[in-house]
């Protein structure tokens, strides 16, 4: 590091001068940047800032009011500090410079011994180029760190404990929400350093000017997409930004790489799927070997699998094909998870398809464990909360497996209309909901349904009740007018005269059985459609 005034006086040519601080005692631990000797009473356009000027005394010789303009011009050109030798030209300073040394905040230190200043130059000047070198050199050796971390394809979480380990310190990378993405707690717990992360961050990001912390972007102009965090004060700021800034290359680089990477796997995947669905692949060892070199470990069994995000109206291409990738991202990662393999790709806007390779605990423990990671992983995500997955009987063989992804689809699409989201749905599940699904745009369906309701539907529009919901709470339980109130929150009186109001309408009785019937099934070809 370049030496501070303190540590310049502390030098032997120096201390043989017996140097005295008059003023500006606060700020000896200020770098020198050079040394600079000269007598001329003007430096102005002379010094760049951060010199320590050396001189005999000549420019402030001449009475107070001349000592007093050296001191503040040397203040206004940004010196380090001045060194002053008495006993030639000056023999002694004037009582008050000490305070004005002070209100500049200039450290002025006179000797009382003369020195050789060149040696000064020179011992001052060897120690700031080998703080040079020695930075030059600092950098040169994290380069080459971080382009053989580049080199063997590191992951992220590795390029991180590296450069941990470079600076000695803990580190954490966070993405554009303050979420921790990786981490090295170095110096301390994992627990200490992660705790409130996401309000630590956001408190320190306020104050940046306190340098309590140290970070710096990832990511290339405006598709930043995370921070290098340094969460302690550091005694070289600057080292720790040369590191943070390459092991932010990294990891950009790394992204890049593994984007594209994901890309090409999943486009063969896709094609994979393609040509098992289209009958393409004929035989099962075709089958087993290309999903084999894709990644698939063979297995006892074969899942099908459909994840299904809901349609919004206005969702923009941009926003509903980053929701697709999580998606993808999610069913792979919670595959993993349950020990399996899978092939998965998107299949259309808002759907994945997977063949999973079950772990020899069976089909029906890997669902469950990837239906939970995906309630972990997407459930409260914008864009990719609501999902619904479906599936179909496991099958010993990957083509058997891949017929039944036209079940599991049909599933997953029906559980979209079905009162609970981000679950796993199964075809037992549907009944006669699944009909009804199948048959949605059945013209016939349609008319039944307009039928039933239509009258309702009108009324409701017409005069603002909401008689419909009430028969829909009445339908579900089971046409009992006790469990009706109490889910309403309806009086007595006033829930029997608005089903009278309702059977009235429609037209038939509530307490058919029959009619019930007729009336929840068209209520379910409007879910439907």
């Amino acid at each position: 590091m370049q030496p501070s005034i303190r540590e310049v006086l502390q030098l032997s040519v120096v201390a043989a001068g017996r140097p005295t601080v008059i003023g500006g005692h606060d700020h000896l631990d200020r770098t020198v940047r050079w040394v600079h000797i000269s007598d001329l009473t003007d430096l102005t356009d002379l010094l760049q800032g951060g010199e320590l000027v050396l001189t005999t005394g000549s420019p402030l010789a001449g009475g107070a009011d001349r000592a007093e303009a050296y001191l503040t011009m040397l203040a206004a050109q940004q010196a380090a500090g001045l060194v002053i030798e008495l006993g030639g030209q000056l023999t002694a300073l004037p009582a008050h410079l000490g305070a004005l040394a002070d209100s500049l905040a200039l450290p002025v230190v006179t000797l009382a011994s003369r020195i050789r200043f060149v040696e000064v130059t020179q011992q001052v000047h060897r120690l700031i180029v080998a703080d040079q070198y020695e930075e030059v050199e600092f950098a040169r050796t994290t380069h080459e760190v971080f382009t053989s971390l580049d080199l063997a394809r590191a992951s992220t979480t590795d390029i991180v404990t590296r450069a941990a380990q470079t600076l000695g310190a803990s580190l954490v990378l966070e993405d554009v929400s303050r979420h921790v993405l990786a981490f090295s707690a170095l110096d301390t717990s994992t627990a200490d350093l992660l705790y409130q992360w996401a309000e630590r961050s956001r408190l320190h990001d306020v104050t940046a000017d306190d340098s309590a912390w140290t970070a710096v972007p990832v990511g290339v102009g405006s598709e930043r997409w995370g921070r290098l965090v340094l969460p302690a004060r550091t005694p070289d700021v600057r080292r720790a930004r040369t590191v943070l800034e390459r092991a932010a290359q990294s990891l950009q680089l790394h992204r890049m790489i593994q984007r594209e990477r994901d890309a090409l796997v999943v486009q063969a995947l896709g094609g994979l799927l393609d040509d098992l669905l289209s009958g393409r692949i004929g035989e099962e060892s075709e089958a087993l070997a290309r999903a084999t070199a894709l990644g698939l470990t063979p297995g006892s069994g074969y899942a099908p699998l459909s994840v299904r995000l809901p349609r919004r109206p206005g969702t923009d291409a941009l926003s509903q094909g980053e929701a697709d990738r999580r998606l993808l991202a999610a069913v792979r990662q919670s595959v993993a998870a349950s020990g399996g393999t899978v092939i998965a790709s998107i299949r259309r806007e808002g759907t994945v398809s997977a063949l999973i390779s079950c772990p020899p605990k069976g089909a029906d423990h890997a669902l469950g464990v990837v239906a939970a990671g995906l309630r972990e992983r997407l459930s409260g995500r914008g864009g990719t909360d609501g999902w619904v997955a479906g599936t179909a009987p496991a099958s010993a063989g990957l083509l058997a497996s891949a017929r039944g992804l036209a079940e599991a689809e049909h599933v997953a699409e029906v559980g979209l209309t079905m009162p609970g989201a981000n679950r796993l749905y199964r075809s037992t599940d549907l009944r006669l909901r699944g009909l009804v699904a199948l048959l949605r745009d059945d013209h016939r369906l349609q008319t039944f349904a307009e039928t039933e309701l239509g009258r309702l539907l009108d009324h409701d529009t017409r005069t603002g009740d909401s008689l419909l919901p009430l028969l829909r709470t009445h339908l579900d339980c089971a046409g009992s007018k006790t469990h009706t109130a109490r889910a309403s929150g309806l009086s007595r009186p006033t829930l029997y005269a608005r089903l009278r109001t309702i059977e009235r309408i429609l037209g038939v009785s509530l307490d058919s059985a029959e009619s019930r019937t007729s009336l929840h099934t068209a209520l379910m070809v409007i879910d439907a459609r």
